[in-house]
């Protein structure tokens, strides 16, 4: 099979796409042949892992995982002698967090892992960008958000502002959009009840204080936000910060009971995958897409997820390149 390979850290450049062995199911595993996957910022942090103290935990010297890729939509082409709850030919659509791999025309997942038939009437490329709605919805559950709550999203046109402003939506918050101008009908169309340029206001400067604020491009901090949350609001980010910054002052948050940062890490389950297929079938979430590109192209891809111009997602079309 073709895979897109890196054996070395480094910039997309180190990224090769080859030929690799198909992989084999055990009985407790399906054979998803992938039509569709994502180039994602988690996928840029293990190619060039930062912090450094990363390659502790993903390899030292080398990756140790060599084909990339989170999320993924495809088809199942064979099934383990103990598998119940798929069949050959199902289309299906999840994320493989612990082995990675779908930068490639197949991958094994487990049966009872984040996987899911798709959503009825969803193509490929629309239901494969899950890496996004993964990390929002896992803020946003625990910031315990809910009807009546107010939120604050800057960075509301990535993948993970895209997809949090319409999951706070379908909780039945009161969602406050920040984004470059451009952007702005975007925000608007997928939910945002109101929607700040960044470029022409300072979004920390509006007078108005909400429940949770979430800086989902982790281009903020929350010394320039505190004075956006109400007393007891609480602020939240999807990188560490300067420093490190969030992951300490969500430590110190908890030690002294404030719970006023917090920096839950994401659990990938199959009540997450389902939870999201019931959304787009009640037409509460879409995926936001960019661009695409082929597997082959997947170096490109990767240039163009780094520039950090990238609006929603950019999806890996694996069958094109057939």
């Amino acid at each position: 099979m073709k895979a897109g390979i890196n054996t070395r850290y480094g910039g997309p450049e180190v990224v090769e796409v080859r030929s690799a062995p198909k992989p084999e199911p055990t009985e407790t595993e399906l054979l998803v042949r992938v039509h569709a996957t994502t180039v994602n910022r988690t996928d840029c942090g293990m190619r060039t892992p930062y912090p450094l103290f990363a390659r502790a935990f993903i390899g030292l010297r080398k990756p140790k995982v060599n084909i990339l890729g989170l999320d993924f939509a495809g088809e199942v082409e064979a099934v383990g002698a103990k598998v119940t709850s798929f069949d050959r030919g199902d289309k299906v659509f999840g994320l493989s967090p612990n082995t990675f791999g779908a930068h490639a025309e197949y991958l094994c997942a487990p049966e009872d892992g984040p996987i899911a038939t798709m959503p009825a009437g969803v193509a490929f490329d629309e239901a494969a960008p899950i890496e996004g709605a993964w990390y929002a919805d896992g803020i946003l559950r625990a910031f315990g958000l809910g009807s009546g709550h107010t939120i604050l999203i800057y960075g509301a046109s990535g993948a993970i502002g895209t997809a949090a402003v319409q999951l706070a939506k379908s909780y039945g918050a009161t969602v406050t959009a920040v984004c470059a101008s451009p952007h702005i009908e975007l925000a608007e169309s997928i939910g945002a009840d109101r929607v700040i340029d960044y470029e022409s206001q300072d979004f920390t400067a509006i007078g108005e204080t909400f429940d949770f604020v979430l800086d989902a491009v982790g281009k903020s901090s929350y010394f320039r936000c505190r004075r956006l949350l109400k007393s007891g609001g609480v602020f939240s980010a999807t990188d560490l910060g300067p420093w490190g910054q969030v992951a300490l002052l969500a430590i110190w948050s908890s030690i002294i009971g404030s719970g006023r940062v917090i920096f839950p890490l994401p659990k990938a389950s199959k009540a997450f995958i389902e939870f999201l297929k019931a959304r787009i079938e009640a037409g509460e979430y879409r995926a936001v897409i960019d661009r695409r590109y082929a597997l082959d192209e997947i170096v490109e891809a990767y240039r163009y997820v780094e520039t950090g111009q990238k609006v929603g997602n950019v999806v890996i079309d694996v069958t094109s390149s057939e």
